[in-house]
């Protein structure tokens, strides 16, 4: 008689951890059933597929050969209905990071419901997009230094660096008068110190050591600490404009420099065979559309003479 497939699935999972407990966390049973699982197999095969060794647990060499044979049969499984899941579902899962989904995403988001409204578009706010399992989503949207970009991105949008701050700021730690004063007052950071040290190269000046101050992930709340006066940020124009209008930032200089950052589209290859998929990049695509902004113009004038 063929073993069940639970039982085949619990010494599967248990030959994978090398453990039945955590076999269990990740089957969502208790270790008691995993271990009846597994005693049921040796006594229905006659063989003994476990030794233990403490409280570890061991494959013998005929637990081997069968961890050998179902590892390769649920991988068969397992990718069949993925790939069944992708073609018969009508959302579309894009990974994007929170100030591109609220800066950026959203005030278009309406645009993409009315041109296509039988698919669902989910939105995984993601931090770091080229870290994400590609098999859990079909579209990708990556921030990076446009040197470092593929050479045939399609580019959402182009970011200009602005050196920005807050009233609280200028209150705390002076007029900031030159860019070389930056280098003398707390910096906040984006991910890593590129962001600054374009912005410096930009700007003809020369940084002798490594950039101090601590680094953030989440561009919300980098413009947070700088509204409170926690420290100077490298702002993305256009995607600040909103906030230097309101006020909560200004810029420090009236600095014009060509965009040394962007976003652009990474597609999972399998997606692109799905319908809703192909119109999400599409739809996209179409909206990268250069736009002039007011918000910036005015943002300008602000920040000039902080």
């Amino acid at each position: 008689m063929t073993p069940s497939l639970p039982a085949l699935r619990a010494f599967n999972s248990a030959a994978q951890y090398q453990s039945f407990r955590a076999a269990a966390e990740a089957l969502s049973v208790t270790p008691t059933a995993v271990s009846h699982h597994i005693r049921g197999l040796e006594d229905q095969m006659a063989v003994k597929l476990f030794e233990r060794v403490g409280r570890d647990v061991v494959l013998t060499e005929d637990g081997k050969r069968l961890a050998e044979a179902t590892a390769q049969a649920f991988g068969i499984l397992d990718d069949a209905v993925r790939t069944l899941r992708r073609s018969t579902r009508k959302a579309v899962r894009l990974a994007a990071g929170p100030i591109f989904t609220a800066r950026w995403l959203m005030p278009k988001i309406s645009d993409f419901w009315e041109t296509h409204p039988d698919t669902e578009l989910e939105v995984v706010p993601f931090y770091q997009p080229g870290l994400l399992d590609r098999e859990n989503v079909d579209v990708v949207i990556r921030w990076e230094r446009m040197a470092e970009m593929p050479e045939n991105a399609v580019k959402l949008i182009e970011l200009s660096p602005v050196a920005i701050a807050s009233e609280r700021f200028t209150a705390r730690y002076g007029r900031v008068t030159s860019p070389e004063d930056l280098l003398q007052v707390p910096l906040l950071h984006q991910r890593n110190h590129w962001g600054w040290l374009d912005w410096f190269s930009a700007m003809n000046v020369q940084v002798a050591g490594p950039l101090r101050g601590p680094v953030f992930e989440d561009a919300n709340a980098l413009l947070r600490g700088a509204a409170e006066g926690q420290g100077a940020i490298v702002g993305w124009l256009p995607l600040i404009d909103q906030d230097l209008k309101e006020g909560r930032v200004a810029r420090l200089f009236d600095e014009e420099i060509t965009p040394t950052h962007g976003y652009y589209i990474e597609a999972w290859k399998g997606s692109q065979k799905r319908r809703e998929a192909r119109y999400a990049i599409e739809w996209l695509a179409s909206q990268n559309r250069p736009t002039q902004s007011t918000e910036r113009e005015s943002g300008t004038k602000r920040g000039s003479r902080m």
